[in-house]
């Protein structure tokens, strides 16, 4: 036993709009198996990149077709102000210092 409702197994996937429709179809395969297996994944993709019709969404359909339990998360990006204060939150310092390069970083 590899996982378990209690231990799920983890997959995270980032990117998968660059996912052809056939590793499309084994992430389907492995999230809709009825037998038991316990899978926690997460894909991200950039809602820039795609296209309505793209693959994704096709995936999508099926999953929840399958009964495959879903959510849907959406993030924006971060705006100058909250990088800065993730900058000067790393780097242990006021935000006005690291202002100039959370500016550059922003660019």
């Amino acid at each position: 036993v590899v996982s378990s409702p209690r231990h799920p197994v983890m997959l995270f996937l980032d990117d998968i709009q660059w996912a052809d429709s056939t590793a499309l179809d084994v992430i389907h395969t492995i999230l809709s198996d009825t037998m038991g297996s316990c899978m926690f994944f997460v894909g991200t993709y950039r809602d820039n990149e795609v296209q309505i019709g793209h693959d994704i969404f096709d995936l999508m359909e099926r999953l929840e077709i399958s009964n495959v339990r879903t959510t849907k998360v959406y993030l924006a990006g971060l705006d100058q102000e909250d990088l800065n204060t993730m900058i000067s939150d790393a780097l242990c310092l006021y935000p006005r210092i690291c202002k100039s390069l959370s500016d550059i970083l922003f660019q």
